[in-house]
């Protein structure tokens, strides 16, 4: 029996031992004489603590003896000295085995190398440690998550910025780090792009350990595996805060620059605004005279003094209409999207700039195209663009000859846009000034402060459209921008073919009276 034993034992690919009730080692296998290099004869009894390194010994033998007093299954793991001199980590599993009465008579193990398995562990310890150490000492907040977005480690700077621990922040949810207003679009981009495997950049607001909310740009990647399937995704968090004042700070500094501008070019059009008031006052005296005299007649002709008093009226309403739209450009009012008539807009402006051409014997001609869809801006602004666009042109040609100052506005359809093209008959721009015109501060004009044609560019932009300058083929500059149809324009049925100007320049009083 004992030599089927012997056999079995030695048939096994493990290092198998058996020892006796007290500890003793009775019997074991060819691997574990193989690997000690120690016989049965040589390890037998107790002599086999030879084999063990004399600094794990003592807490070998404490742990040997407690599974013994135990009666239970343990495990114990000491540095083992190899047949070749060399000391290895082994792990000793043993069991004990009972008899029929249910006392031990036998106890039975295996021990196992994993010296290279604990190698490998003290090499990822280590690397991991490098790892922390290295995101430790990046300034900023650095967060690596698993694929299913769970936490799996955040560096210090992340921990110091939210003021939690680790495990906190491991069972924190979107809700309490993102600002309320933030959250429904920030928990969209990263579900769609965790989904889709796509790094992305979103900016977000993110609670401060003193519930103080800073923005941030957050960076994610995915790290992926030689088949490309995502291990961990890293996220750098960028305190952009500051940036998003200075941001706000240079966009009122802009839009009080912008005010100051629309003051300056209503100012320069003061004159042609007395001529647009003058103009309906004066006929509606000419008609209460009239409405007078026509009263003094015996007997007195009632049906013209009716007639005379609706021209009033009339008169009256227009006058209204030119301060309403000179109080409209005044007025400091944040931006207001509508659905506008561009022909209209255009109008009101052409008539406003009106009295400061006839002043500088400058001919404004106007081309508007007929069923010109509308567009989705802010009147105001549009507006604003478009009389600094044809007082330049007008101030532009203080150099030419008196017959030949001539302005010429366009506006048609092409595609998806609605354009407006201002051309003057003046010298027209240098290559240099084409490069530089729309910078700020930058100005061809002795008294000029250099900022209009880049808030106009500014504000064209903000409306999704473009605005540029060129020379024409005949001479002159010509500035052009576009915006985009509106939305309720896109959706009428049918493919719209581009709406172009009519060739022949309407007179200007057909379209100003």
């Amino acid at each position: 029996m004992e030599f089927d034993l012997s056999r079995v034992l030695d048939a096994l690919p493990a290092m198998v031992w058996i020892a006796l009730p007290d500890g003793q080692l009775e019997l074991v296998n060819r691997c574990w004489s193989e690997f000690t290099g120690l016989s049965l004869d040589e390890a037998h009894g107790w002599e086999w603590q030879a084999a063990v390194n004399p600094d794990d010994l003592p807490a070998l033998l404490e742990r040997w003896r407690s599974i013994l007093t135990s009666c239970q299954p343990g495990e114990i793991e000491a540095r083992v000295r190899r047949f070749d001199g060399e000391y290895r980590r082994v792990r000793v599993q043993c069991s004990p085995m009972f008899d029929e009465a249910g006392r031990i008579f036998k106890w039975c193990g295996v021990t196992t190398d994993v010296e290279d398995f604990r190698r490998a562990e003290e090499t990822l310890r280590r690397r991991e440690l490098d790892f922390q150490l290295i995101v430790d000492s990046i300034p900023v907040p650095v967060a690596v998550t698993m694929p299913s977005g769970a936490v799996e480690g955040l560096n210090q700077a992340t921990l110091n910025y939210f003021g939690k621990t680790l495990e906190t922040l491991k069972e924190w949810e979107a809700t309490d780090a993102v600002h309320p207003e933030d959250l429904e679009r920030t928990i969209a981009a990263h579900n769609a792009n965790y989904e889709a495997g796509r790094s992305y950049d979103i900016e977000t607001r993110l609670r401060r350990a003193d519930d103080v909310y800073r923005w941030f740009n957050v960076l994610a990647m995915p790290l992926r595996d030689v088949d490309g399937h995502i291990l961990r995704w890293f996220e750098l968090l960028i305190d952009i805060d500051d940036r998003k004042r200075a941001e706000a700070a240079l966009q009122a500094a802009n839009d009080r620059l912008a005010r100051a501008s629309q003051v300056a070019s209503l100012v320069e059009l003061s004159a042609s605004i007395a001529h647009e008031v003058n103009q309906p006052i004066a006929a509606a005296l000419a008609n209460a005279q009239a409405a007078l005299r026509w009263l003094r007649r015996d007997p007195p002709d009632l049906a013209e003094v009716r007639e005379a008093l609706d021209d009033v009226v009339k008169d009256g309403t227009r006058a209204g209409n030119v301060i309403d739209r000179i109080r409209s450009l005044f007025k400091n009012a944040p931006p207001s999207l509508e659905d506008l008539d561009i022909t209209e807009a255009l109008t009101e402006i052409v008539a406003l700039s009106r009295g400061k051409a006839l002043k500088n014997g400058v001919s404004l001609q106007v081309q508007l195209s007929k069923g010109l869809p509308t567009v989705r801006g802010d009147r105001v602004q549009l507006q604003q663009v478009m009389l600094n666009l044809i007082t330049n042109a007008i101030e532009a040609m203080s150099d030419v000859d008196d017959s030949n100052r001539n302005v010429r506005v366009t506006a048609g359809r092409d595609d998806d846009n609605v354009f407006v093209t201002v051309q003057d008959s003046g010298s027209g721009l240098t290559p240099a000034t084409l490069e530089r015109v729309f910078e700020p501060f930058y100005t061809t004009k002795p008294t000029g402060l250099g900022v209009g044609l880049s808030i106009c560019r500014s504000i064209i932009e903000a409306h999704s459209g473009a605005l540029w300058a060129t020379n024409g083929d005949e001479g002159g500059a010509v500035f052009s921008f576009t915006v985009p149809i509106s939305a309720s324009a896109k959706s009428r049925k049918g493919d719209p073919e581009p709406v172009m100007p009519c060739r022949a320049p309407q007179p200007l009083a057909d379209i100003t009276s």
